[in-house]
């Protein structure tokens, strides 16, 4: 049996080859194009996509098999041909629906390319099997197999690299996706040369060469191949069409967006050129400046500026040019004169990659500033009433303190001379009397060098224990003969001696201790000091002190700690200025700590307060050798 050969067409190979370029391209773009699209425009997307695509391959594969000439006469069976043509357009599909999807999996990649491989593979052997010719056709297995493989190949990494090329989130440029077209346009003739080269053709009986002319199925499926192509042309150009409406139609939403924020801004937004020529204005400007657009336009905007502030723009705007944004505060004067503030921001638009205008975005800041600068007079007014209020609290305390202590001093004297017993009473209140004004005067002095910030802290090492001890010295009369029980604790964990102001912190005791004495009538006083955090040398202690006495209501204790504030009936029973916790706070605070209150009527009233201290360590101690 005799095997028959033929011969290639060197025109329809170049045709073929060229075919398969332009349909590898035309699927790329459909890709591409289907990723902006969503719902039914990119499932009719899909469709017209495939059709090209696999249509344009169909071309390749029956050009090629037109470009092998046989010395037989063939013939080509319908049914074999429209399904081989249907074959290409349902494995584009396949791959443009996996390439497409928000989310693919490697086992989903897989599967696409598998089912495009065997579309494409099976086009060419369908393709193969419609011819009629005076002879058997068989395969050679290995070269079979090899074809499926590389189809299967070409098809697997479209998909991956679409989908990598998707993650990037940048459109390809044209020529990145021709020589893709020509990788994967290479492919598809690869695929269809190893199932050429895998064909043997073994003719039947005695056969006569015949020198071929054009048939007529030849001319009908060249009419095919004609008509296939001129529908992937229209189905392109359509694409094309669509694609070029569709970014008029954005160009023109996305005008109309501009105009409308660029009229409707209730700020005034001006467009320069390169050179600083004034281009356009919103109508805002006309009500800013008082000026009509063509006052302005075509004029440098810097001649309604002072010359400092011209200056000024005229550096912020080439930092714009150069694309930096730029915020910067300037002074026009109104078309009636008046003077008007703009905080201005100069933004460089950007196209192409390069600066095509300047944008100005100007708010008018007159009222603000007239605002603050009414507010910073205002502040700088209270303060000075407040400085001159301490400094006359400050005088009037001293004088009066100096004829009070000659006073104090001589009811002292007045006690140790011959007195009735009516008459030592009577020397008695005025003593009482100057000791509680002269505590008011006190209070006073160290709450004006507090407000005017020029109370200090005394650091040096003193014992806790004294400290406590020598305060409450101070109430033991007072507690005995109201038979109150008062209980102090500290810590084993404190140190002998700390480093802090003694004398502060001894102020801030008595008025505390002094509160619980005064406002408890029976039960008693407990006070603890512990140390609750230590970092290497330094301290916070903390200090509580709790009575028994009758309470205070829940509605008084966020305004406890303000200056001059009491309430109704211990104002009226127990007398005093109010100063006391509003000092206490403040020393605690100057000592790095804070102060809160815990209180119920009838159920007696917690203070607790911390403030920061140092371990003291004696280093001039002599260490023995």
């Amino acid at each position: 049996m005799e095997y028959l050969h033929g011969t290639y067409s060197l025109p329809l190979v170049l045709l073929s080859v060229s075919i398969a370029f332009f349909s590898s391209y035309c699927a790329l773009y459909v890709n591409e194009r289907l990723l902006t699209m969503k719902g039914r425009s990119r499932a009719v997307g899909m469709g017209l996509g495939a059709v090209a695509a696999g249509l344009g391959i169909w071309s390749m594969h029956f050009v090629g098999m037109l470009a092998y000439r046989l010395p037989v006469e063939v013939h080509y069976d319908t049914t074999y041909l429209i399904l081989s043509m249907l074959l290409p357009v349902a494995g584009v599909w396949a791959a443009l629906w996996v390439m497409t999807r928000s989310a693919v999996s490697g086992l989903q990649s897989l599967a696409g390319g598998l089912f495009t491989g065997l579309a494409i593979a099976g086009m060419h052997y369908t393709g193969m099997a419609a011819l009629r010719l005076p002879a058997v056709l068989s395969y050679e297995p290995y070269l079979v197999v090899l074809s499926f493989l590389l189809a299967f190949a070409l098809s697997f990494n479209a998909i991956r690299l679409s989908l990598l090329h998707r993650r990037k989130r940048s459109p390809s440029s044209p020529w990145r996706k021709a020589g893709a077209a020509v990788v994967f346009g290479t492919a598809i003739v690869g695929v269809h040369n190893l199932g050429m080269l895998a064909a043997q053709f073994k003719a039947q009986g005695q056969v006569d060469v015949v020198h071929r002319a054009v048939r007529i199925d030849e001319m009908l499926l060249a009419s095919w191949l004609g008509a296939a192509a001129l529908l992937i042309v229209a189905i392109v150009a359509v694409s094309q069409h669509m694609d070029g409406r569709f970014a008029l139609r954005v160009a023109h939403l996305n005008k109309q967006r501009y105009d409308s924020i660029f009229e409707h801004n209730p700020d005034m937004v001006c467009m320069f050129d390169l050179n600083g020529r004034l281009l356009r204005t919103n109508p805002a400007a006309e009500r800013v400046t008082g000026y009509e657009s063509g006052a302005y336009l075509g004029r440098p905007f810097t001649q309604f500026l002072s010359r400092r502030d011209s200056l000024k723009i005229r550096s912020c705007f080439a930092r714009a040019l150069q694309g930096t944004p730029q915020t910067v505060e300037c002074t026009i004067r109104h078309r009636s004169g008046q003077e008007i503030i703009l905080s201005t921001t100069i933004v460089p638009m950007i196209a192409d990659g390069k600066i095509a205008d300047i944008y100005t975005i100007s708010k008018d800041i007159t009222e603000q500033k007239r605002t603050e600068k009414q507010l910073l007079q205002a502040k700088l007014e209270a303060e000075r009433v407040a400085r001159i209020k301490s400094e006359f609290l400050a005088f009037m305390s001293h004088e009066i303190r100096n004829p009070l202590n000659g006073v104090i001093g001589m009811s002292e004297l007045l006690q140790e001379t011959a007195l009735s017993a009516e008459q030592r009473e009577y020397v008695k209140i005025i003593a009482k009397s100057g000791m509680g004004l002269l505590t008011v005067i006190q209070n006073i002095l160290d709450f004006t060098k507090m407000e005017s910030g020029k109370m200090t802290l005394n650091q040096a090492p003193f014992s806790l224990q004294v400290t406590l001890e020598e305060t409450l010295q101070l109430f033991l009369r007072q507690c005995q003969q109201q038979e109150l029980d008062v209980r102090w604790q500290l810590d084993q964990a404190l140190p002998a001696l700390v480093v802090g102001d003694e004398g502060r912190l001894k102020q801030v005791l008595l008025n505390l201790i002094g509160n619980a004495v005064k406002f408890t009538e029976k039960g008693g006083i407990d006070i603890h000091i512990r140390q609750k955090k230590r970092e290497g040398d330094r301290l916070q202690l903390e200090f509580t002190v709790r009575d028994t006495g009758i309470g205070i209501a829940e509605t008084n204790l966020p305004h406890l700690f303000q200056p001059f504030y009491q309430t109704e009936n211990t104002a009226r029973k127990h007398g005093g200025t109010g100063l006391g916790l509003a000092i206490s706070r403040r020393l605690v605070e100057l000592m790095g700590g804070t102060i809160a209150v815990e209180s119920k009527i009838g159920e007696g009233t917690k203070v607790i307060f911390t403030i920061q201290a140092r371990v003291y360590e004696d280093r001039t101690a002599v260490v023995p050798l």
